[in-house]
């Protein structure tokens, strides 16, 4: 037995009382207010630190060694759910949920509970605990138990707790910064001193070295979990729940201090950036985000919205800044799509108003020509010539037609394209078309190119028969002398235009090849274009011959549908070219 008299027994006695009924008080208190994240976890830490003080007064004022181990050998599951209450505590206070669950703590217990049945039958292997004999030691009396291999691993895996919950904390006040930097302190401060007093009772710092610090320890550790809870104020649910929406968020998050380096990344986040971010200047990792200056911003196929938004503390200094890429893909797929129903909508319209006047305006007159020239014969007033006017007529009306409902197609815009020989559509359709004379030249045009085959053969065949029926050498007037009637730019054609159309005309084509697309450039020696005419020709009823004047405007609607651009320019050799632009090239 202890010696009771003298005043260190009596003042580690009185520590270890005190101790034990401040620990099992203030579970009781913190039981009650368990709700509280971390709440539970800290309630039983200090029922089971004030039950280990209290046993251990007992194995301290004892005369009975059977006393001594019976206390020692009730106190060993309480000393052996230390560890793992602590660690669950970090888990609850941090709110690191996924590491909360039944079998996740259950594993992390079992260590501990195989040491409290090694322990409690050391003395038939000594595997736990070496020996059982009481030792004096000054006016102690106390069972030295020893350390066993088993015991020694109890020791590192208690520890190895221990500072996987420290690091747990730390990675908390990583997260949440100095908001809760008190809070945090004291929690890792308060476990100190579990772990010191571990250390002073294993080695032999100098007098009394059988005497165990940890217990009272374990209540000093409760208490300053108790005032990070209870009184400093827990990492509310807000907060908890606000850390976890982030984590869980399928938007990215990445935040970023003050020096322009990124300071954290929720999982979305790192799925865009590469591992090691984290800690690299944000200009280096990710500096179409610190510009802003596109919106929304394209990774990976996918579009997203940046809101950036300031970190102040409290005495509103700038601490840094947090970004939301909010997927935008969606929303823009669908605004891209409503656009380009509105624009085909649009396009229609102007077909239909297009429509109504060729039908109303343009097949009316060769109509009527055409009655005319009927009636004449009919009655029979010597006009040799009225059926050959009335076969022209029809003629005519058979072009606007056919244009028509070449018009109606050539807008619609394109669904799908495919892999295209420019070279090759070029000498198909040249085949196929009645070229007289014209002589067809194609220099470098071997590249193929995304286009929807039929409608670029389309556009082809009307520039195709733009240099044939209007750039023979036959009918070549000076810009000075076309002359404007209403919709429709005409010049004055040369008797032989009809005979001779194509005659000595040579077409080129060439292509021209920038950054993966190409340009198209249908070229002739014909008579060329004015430049004031230039702008007009691709508009609907203007012609600069007598033409329907809507072979151009097909050519621009196919331009259109496909997303490319095209315009009128001075060809290489005087004539006529066109240039078509934004081909993109089939890799």
């Amino acid at each position: 037995m202890s010696d009771p008299s003298v005043l260190p027994v009596q003042a580690y006695l009185l520590a270890c009382l005190l101790a034990g009924v401040i620990g099992l008080l203030l579970g009781r208190v913190a039981w009650i207010e368990r709700d509280e994240p971390g709440g539970l976890e800290v309630s039983l830490y200090l029922g089971c630190a004030g039950v280990l003080a209290l046993l251990y007064a007992i194995r301290v004022a004892s005369a009975d060694p059977l006393v001594m181990i019976g206390a020692l050998q009730i106190a060993t599951p309480f000393l052996a759910a230390m560890p793992v209450l602590w660690i669950a505590f970090a888990f609850a206070y941090a709110g690191v949920d996924e590491w909360r669950t039944e079998r996740r703590l259950i594993g992390l217990a079992t260590p501990a509970f195989l040491w409290v049945l090694l322990a409690w039958s050391s003395r038939t292997h000594g595997l736990a605990r070496v020996s059982f004999e009481p030792i004096v030691e000054g006016p102690f009396t106390l069972v030295e138990t020893g350390i066993g291999p088993v015991g020694l691993a109890f020791v590192l895996y208690a520890y190895g707790l221990y500072a996987a919950g420290i690091l747990v904390i730390v990675d908390l006040y990583r997260r949440t910064g100095n908001r809760y930097r008190l809070q945090t302190f004291v929690a890792l401060l308060g476990t100190l001193f579990p772990l010191l007093a571990g250390v002073a009772t294993v080695v032999d710092l100098g007098s009394y070295s059988t005497v165990d610090w940890t217990p009272a320890a374990f209540v000093v550790h409760g208490v300053f979990l108790y005032g990070v809870v209870f009184w400093l104020g827990t990492l509310d649910a807000a907060v908890v729940a606000r850390d976890t929406a982030v984590e869980v968020m399928q938007d990215p998050v990445i935040v970023a201090g003050s020096d322009g380096r990124i300071r954290d990344l929720n999982p979305a986040a790192e799925r865009i950036l590469s591992d090691d971010a984290v800690g690299e200047s944000l200009s280096t990792s990710f500096p179409r985000l610190e510009s802003g200056d596109e919106h929304p911003i394209t990774i990976d196929g996918r579009q997203f919205d940046i809101q950036e938004d300031p970190i102040t503390d409290p005495r509103g200094t700038d601490r840094g800044h947090v970004f939301l890429l909010r997927d935008v893909t969606a929303r823009e797929r669908r605004q891209a799509a409503l656009e380009r129903r509105e624009t085909q909508l649009e396009r229609q319209n102007e077909r239909l108003e297009d429509f109504a006047g060729v039908v109303s305006h343009d097949l009316r007159n060769p109509l009527a020509a055409a009655t005319a020239a009927v009636e004449l014969a009919r009655h029979g007033d010597g006009d040799a010539d009225a059926l050959e006017r009335a076969a022209d007529a029809h003629e005519r009306m058979d072009e606007l037609i056919e244009g028509l409902l070449s018009l109606a197609t050539a807008g619609k815009a394109v669904d799908a394209v495919e892999p295209v020989s420019i070279e090759a559509a070029v000498r198909t359709v040249w085949s196929r078309l009645e070229t007289g004379s014209a002589t067809l030249v194609v220099e470098d045009a071997d590249e193929t190119v995304l286009a929807d085959e039929d409608r670029l053969r389309q556009l082809v065949a009307n520039l195709f028969r733009n240099s044939v029926e209007h750039g023979s050498t036959s009918n070549r007037t000076g810009p000075g002398d076309s002359v404007e009637h209403g919709s429709t730019i005409s010049r004055p054609q040369a008797d032989d235009d009809v005979a001779h159309a194509g005659d000595g005309v040579t077409v080129s084509v060439g292509i021209e090849r920038i950054d993966g697309h190409v340009t198209l450039r249908i070229a002739d020696d014909g008579p060329g274009i004015p430049g004031e005419d230039r702008e007009r020709v691709f508009e609907r009823g203007v012609s600069l011959e007598d033409g329907t004047g809507l072979g151009l405007a097909i050519v621009g609607d196919v331009v259109e549908a496909h997303g490319w651009s095209v315009r009128a320019v001075d060809g290489p050799n005087g004539g006529a070219c066109f240039e078509i632009e934004g081909i993109e090239v089939a890799e």
